[in-house]
């Protein structure tokens, strides 16, 4: 946030700076754009939208940013994520734009983009607090930067003062505030971005740089000051080293010209496009305009598809029509990826945009979301064959959806499933329901099948919430103590598959609980033993994967951080997880948890397993905190309730049942009497 401070500030130096380049040349931006291009009004009619042949070519181009070498369409996607919190722009007249669509827009007219519904406000105070009338728009509407444009200076204003209050701390005005700040600021800098290539710059028609750049027309491109600056800045230290009053003259016009470019350059620093020349290993940091600049000038290599790719983005930010565009995109390609691959960085981005165009998490959301509406078919018809085995079809192939989007982003990072928080969602998910699915096959009660479904859906609800929430690459680079692929998969699996027995077990016993409430154990005693050994035998899986992980982690600790064992609240939730499951088998074995204590036990445990696997990063301490994400407390304390309620119906359950074998006993006591009475004989 400490750019946001400066930002307005930028953009007005940017613009006093180009008003003598728009003075002296109105024909070299095609569209009428001065930079920033977003100062201006949007175009009074929209132009032709661009082919999917000009935004498929421009989403294939490989980005660095994360770290991570990715297509620039999954940095559009998630942008879009940031800003109006889904993939697309719907616009007023109905037109849905993809982040493709989307990201062509905002480089080559960002004066369109402007227009567009794009930041999402969910709170309208924050609306009034910079100064505009939230009334005019409904509660979480999506507003334009042409409609915040004139409240920006405030937004920023108001967002760096409160940007030093601590996360935490803030009022939902004040965090909606930043956060709009933050979208805004990420949506200047994509704006902003080929401003280097929208004008030429002024140049003397005579003297030794123009016979250096081989012009006298008194303009140049951005590119060719990038192609010439080994020798300009041989020939700037020259000058500068030569006394003479024509030479000091001339140094302060190649200075004035350097310092406007370098404002250029400074506005394009938002996107790493441009692969360094070098091994990824020798130079592993990705390049904007404003750096192959300064590296050149500085002396510096700069390979000839460094220069090329300027040329592209050139081109691109002047293209005028879809031709245009299209032939851009093409050089940019030739350039950037072709340089990429060379270097051995992007080779599966044509795998990742494959994956993200299918969209296989939603076609599994979907299988799961029909399967449970089948599930619920047969329990107001048991007898009923065919809802089940649709129901179970649709299980299985929901989680083929699911598995085949975990091998998949397996094979694009080159990780085992689990390394991000949000991977552990999938993967909980994945292996929650097919533990649900085999005990089903094992004992065709019907339940196991109905609680995979539920699993499945509200898995991948819960990983498409926390998505959203986070806006964020989740195939990101990882942080240096999960950079080892041997512990990610033994300790992170094998301690993620002990969270999905433990979920899966809270699952059935709540399922157990609730069915008992409202049902008489008498009516069906068969159904219950068999959820009781449903979830006995997913404890039972559960305790050994999470003693297992445990141990693993504690040997992962001793390699990373020099000791086996730290109490950090990490190891201190996997600890608590062992404890619990243990608890509950020694409470069967020894008898005092019968049926109903072990069912209420495991669905207690469920908040166990949640605290461990969500709750200890929220803490915000500890040598596990790299998985902080804000938003994710109040949905945590849901389950919590959720699952203590069912606890509580334990009770109920419990109590019911001691007062109807008291009111049993006391009527046969009664009936007993009654035989032993005179009167009776």
């Amino acid at each position: 946030m400490g750019r946001l401070s400066t930002l307005v500030l930028t953009l007005a130096l940017l613009v006093v700076a180009a008003a003598p380049l728009r003075a002296q040349q109105p024909a070299t931006n095609p569209h009428g754009a001065a930079p920033h291009g977003l100062l201006t009004p949007a175009p009074e009619f929209l132009p032709a939208p661009w082919s999917d042949a000009a935004t498929d070519g421009l989403g294939a181009l490989p980005i660095q940013e994360g770290g991570r070498v990715k297509p620039l369409s999954t940095f559009a996607g998630f942008t879009l994520l940031r800003l109006t919190g889904r993939r697309s722009v719907v616009l007023d007249d109905g037109t849905k734009l993809g982040p493709d669509a989307f990201m062509m827009e905002a480089l080559v007219r960002p004066e369109v983009a402007a227009s567009m519904p794009l930041f999402l406000v969910a709170e309208g105070a924050a609306i009034d607090a910079i100064g505009l009338d939230s009334t005019i728009k409904k509660r979480r509407a999506r507003w334009s930067f042409s409609e915040l444009q004139p409240a920006v200076p405030k937004l920023f204003e108001l967002a760096h003062e409160w940007s030093r209050i601590e996360p935490a701390e803030r009022t939902a005005v004040q965090q909606q505030t930043v956060r709009l700040a933050e979208a805004v600021h990420q949506f200047l800098d994509i704006g902003g971005f080929l401003d280097f290539g929208r004008v030429d710059l002024p140049v003397a028609r005579t003297g030794r740089l123009a016979e250096l750049l081989g012009t006298d027309t008194g303009r140049v491109r951005y590119s060719q000051l990038a192609a010439a600056g080994t020798r300009i800045g041989e020939l700037y230290r020259e000058l500068a080293a030569d006394q003479d009053p024509l030479a000091r003259e001339e140094l302060r016009a190649i200075d004035g010209l350097l310092r406007l470019a370098a404002e250029l350059g400074r506005a394009a620093n938002g996107l790493a496009l441009i692969p360094p020349a070098g091994t990824a290993d020798d130079a592993p940091t990705w390049r904007n305009p404003g750096e192959v600049l300064s590296a050149a000038l500085d002396g510096e290599p700069v390979a000839p598809y460094e220069i090329e790719a300027l040329r592209g983005f050139e081109a691109l930010a002047r293209a005028m029509d879809d031709g245009a565009a299209i032939a851009a995109v093409a050089t940019l390609d030739a350039s950037t990826r072709a340089a990429a691959r060379a270097r051995g960085e992007g080779l599966k981005n044509d795998l990742e945009r494959s994956y993200y165009a299918a969209k296989p998490l939603t076609w599994s959301v979907m299988a799961f979301v029909l399967a449970f509406v089948f599930a619920a078919i047969t329990w107001l018809r048991p007898r009923a064959k065919l809802p089940y085995r649709i129901c179970s079809v649709l299980s299985w192939t929901g989680l083929a959806f699911l598995i085949g989007a975990i091998v998949v982003r397996c094979i694009i990072r080159g990780r085992p499933p689990v390394s991000t928080l949000y991977e552990t969602v999938l993967f909980v998910t994945a292996t929650g329901v097919l533990l649900g699915l085999v005990t089903e096959l094992i004992d065709r009660r019907r339940i196991a099948v109905s609680a995979s479904a539920a699993l499945g859906f509200v898995g991948l609800f819960l990983a498409g919430g926390y998505e959203k929430l986070d806006a964020k690459d989740t195939m990101p680079e990882l942080v240096a103590v999960l950079d080892t692929n041997f512990w990610l998969a033994t300790h992170v699996t094998t301690i993620t598959i002990g969270y999905a027995a433990g979920m899966l077990a809270a699952l059935l016993g709540s399922i157990y609980v609730v069915l008992r409430l409202f049902r008489q154990r008498s009516s069906s005693p068969e159904t219950f033993k068999s959820l009781t050994r449903m979830v006995y035998g997913t404890i039972c899986f559960g305790v050994i994967c999470s003693l297992v992980g445990t141990i693993l982690g504690g040997l992962w600790a001793n390699d990373s951080w020099g000791r086996f064992w730290g109490w950090d609240p990490k190891e201190n939730g996997a600890l608590l997880i062992c404890l619990a499951m243990t608890a509950i088998l020694h409470g069967r074995m020894s008898g005092h948890l019968k049926e109903l204590g072990i069912c209420v036990a495991a669905a207690f445990g469920g908040t166990v397993v949640a605290f461990s696997w969500w709750g200890v990063n929220l803490l915000g301490v500890g040598l596990h905190s790299y998985g902080f994400t804000s938003g994710v407390s109040k949905a945590l304390w849901i389950y919590y309730g959720l699952q203590w309620t069912v606890c509580a119906l334990g009770g109920v359950v419990w109590l019911r049942a001691k007062m109807q074998a008291r009111v049993r006993r006391e009527v046969a006591a009664q009936v007993a009497a009654a035989k032993d009475s005179p009167a009776a004989a």
